[in-house]
């Protein structure tokens, strides 16, 4: 586990420290892996009824129901919460669908959250031409990993902006891709990436801003023509796109983004003052 961040790990309902369980390798272990990444804000895991929700969904795309209930991915959560004493960070939680059984680990992993600084300039972004499998289910795909990372450090990107074969763009690497052009909100179809749950409250925010959103693409040689974008995700929030490889934006500076961003802040206060006591 690469991006554990933490010295605790609950490891199939038992919590251990990191030491004991060094033979847990993902890279060694056969079957499919599905997870999520949940955020914790002020002690609250964001959303979490969604991302269960979806981790059963990207189960049954591989034809199998999850073992693991909501209620105890919740009391793991809180375990895991209340020894590490952090009320704010990342956790991730890998159901590995082995041969005979599945097995779950559930511990902090690294984050990066964008300086205000930083989302107030916006982020640089690259394209590459490559299509994920499956986009509407989260599994591990090294392959795909391996090939968006080579590119994000080539150009020294924050995030990699996915096309597919037929020049049309789809999503970020890790995040969802919404575009403002004459004014409208632009998004992919939902079939053509995967239905985030950051995105789902993004396209809540665009409503209470008064905008409404067209699932519509954006092909790679039309980047020039857009007013500005921003990336969706559970760590950035909404983060806006200073540029697209050499094409310049000035997504910050943007009336309709900005609006956005308020709205998907008041949104998050909402959800976690409807569910500090639960936690």
């Amino acid at each position: 586990m690469e991006d554990n961040a933490g010295r605790y790990i609950v490891h199939n309902g038992i919590l251990k420290d990191c030491s004991e369980i060094e033979a847990f390798d993902m890279k060694k272990m056969t079957g499919k892996a599905a997870y999520e990444v949940i955020r914790i804000i002020n002690g609250v895991p964001l959303f979490f009824e969604d991302h269960y929700d979806r981790l059963k969904a990207t189960f049954k795309t591989i034809g199998k129901p999850l073992d693991l209930t909501n209620q105890q991915l919740a009391e793991n959560i809180k375990r895991l919460k209340d020894k590490i004493g952090n009320v704010n960070c990342n956790v991730k939680i890998v159901v590995l669908d082995g041969v005979q059984h599945q097995e779950y680990v559930i511990y902090v992993s690294r984050s990066y959250y964008p300086a205000d600084a930083e989302v107030d300039a916006g982020v640089r972004t690259g394209m590459v031409q490559i299509e994920r499998k499956n986009p509407n289910a989260k599994i591990i795909d090294k392959v795909y990993k391996d090939a968006v990372e080579k590119r994000r450090t080539e150009g020294d990107y924050f995030e990699v902006i996915l096309v597919d074969y037929k020049g049309r763009i789809t999503e970020g690497s890790k995040s969802n891709l919404f575009f403002v052009k004459n004014g409208r909100i632009i998004t992919t179809p939902e079939k053509y990436v995967l239905k985030g749950i950051t995105r789902k409250y993004i396209l809540e925010a665009c409503g209470r801003a008064g905008f409404d959103v067209e699932q519509e693409f954006v092909r790679a040689d039309e980047i020039g023509t857009v007013e500005g974008c921003f990336l969706s995700g559970t760590s950035i929030k909404v983060l806006p796109i200073k540029s697209i490889d050499d094409v310049i934006l000035n997504s910050s500076a943007n009336p309709v983004i900005s609006a956005v961003r308020q709205e998907y802040d008041r949104i998050i206060s909402e959800y976690i003052d409807r569910h500090v006591n639960l936690w």
